[in-house]
């Protein structure tokens, strides 16, 4: 066929146009034109994935987090492994994470890049045993405590136990005492506490459990291989984070306060009031040292003694992480944004204190400071 100038040629077979309008037709036909068009209009944003690992005292509250945050924001997935807070400050360090959970704050210039400490919540210890007969409410505090847990005192009915504990028939029981085995900041809290005792001889404070503690121990990897020897275990007394505790049924101590007047309860009511008694008008910024700050023993009729901070730790600038992008480094951003504001509230059914006000705005002063390739970042 010959074509003339302006003419307009129509080829052999189906136009484009067609072929979609008929496509269409047999999408809808098929029931599925509404799932094609959704997808067409709001197409899948590409998953980001943040990783992070360390405190086992914090896994409960983080694991809580990373669901709620997926809920709001279904392409970020945050995969936090509990692996104790000195393996995960390691895998920190090495960069194989892109933040790390840890009780025990890093000293700032013992890490190889500009790091921020940044406090996401407050955590307790309580005193978890397994006396058969025994119910939640024995009396302890620093000073039995530690002898307890050096092997000074060996039996349960030990006049100085008994002594404060009328109430309950203590049986002549050898002694089990529990530790982490692993390089642990719970253990770091628990022997701050010890260390308020002139009967615990090991400083400095710790990590690990120390070689030269006496008696009869077993050692469990981290807070929840500790509260299943403790359960397994009679005549056992370990060291465990509250939620862990709750989350098992494990009875508790109830430990002596400062004043000396009352044996207090490890509740959230009682925790709070560790926090609201403390002094918390000179703390450190985000690029400070956070390593000294601790809540032991406040003062306070009804405040538990055995409380700490919590602490994420983050590169301030991000792109020293092998693999950060942009829109990775934003999601992070975001997600401890969402730690300290919003997913608070989170952490009261866990007995997970709130952070005060005056900590918030140290955070969010110091998430506000990081960057990617010197680009702030929305918060």
């Amino acid at each position: 066929m010959t074509s003339v100038p302006g003419q307009i040629v129509r080829r052999g077979g189906i136009s484009r146009t067609i072929f979609v309008i008929s496509l269409v037709v047999a999408v809808v036909a098929a029931g599925l034109g509404g799932y094609f068009i959704n997808a067409f209009l709001n197409p899948t944003a590409p998953t980001i994935e943040l990783t992070g690992d360390g405190s086992s005292l914090v896994y409960p509250l983080l694991s809580q987090w990373t669901s709620n945050y997926h809920g709001l924001h279904s392409n970020i997935q945050v995969n936090y492994q509990s692996v104790g807070s000195g393996a995960g400050v390691t895998d920190f360090t090495n960069k194989v994470v892109d933040f790390a959970g840890t009780e025990a704050a890093p000293v700032p210039s013992s890490l190889p890049n500009t790091t921020l400490t940044i406090p996401e919540t407050i955590g307790a210890v309580t005193l978890a045993y397994n006396i058969p007969g025994v119910p939640t409410g024995l009396n302890l505090n620093e000073n039995l405590t530690a002898e307890i847990f050096n092997g000074a005192i060996t039996y349960w009915d030990n006049a100085s136990i008994t002594g404060i504990n009328n109430r309950l028939s203590l049986p002549h029981n050898l002694i089990t005492t529990v530790h982490r085995s692993d390089s642990s900041g719970t253990t770091f809290i628990f022997e701050g506490y010890l260390l308020k005792s002139s009967f615990w001889p090991f400083a400095p404070q710790s990590k690990s459990w120390p070689s030269g503690a006496r008696g009869a121990s077993l050692a469990g990897a981290q807070n929840n291989g500790v509260a299943t020897d403790v359960l397994t275990t009679p005549n056992s007394i370990g060291y465990v984070e509250v939620a862990y505790a709750l989350q098992n049924n494990m009875n508790v101590a109830y430990v002596q306060n400062q004043a000396r007047s009352s044996y207090i309860k490890p509740t959230l009511a009682n925790i709070t009031a560790a926090v609201n008694s403390a002094d918390v008008s000179s703390l450190p910024t985000g690029l400070q040292d956070w390593s000294a700050v601790s809540l032991i023993l406040q003062p306070g009729a009804n405040s538990y003694p055995i409380v700490s901070f919590t602490y994420i730790i983050v590169y301030q600038q991000l792109n020293v992480r092998p693999l950060m992008t942009l829109d990775k480094a934003k999601a992070l951003v975001d997600f401890i944004w969402y730690m300290v504001h919003e997913g608070q509230s989170a952490g009261v059914s866990l007995n997970y204190a709130t952070l005060p006000a005056s900590i918030v705005t140290i955070d969010e002063t110091s998430i506000k400071s990081i960057t990617y390739n010197g680009q702030s970042l929305p918060t």
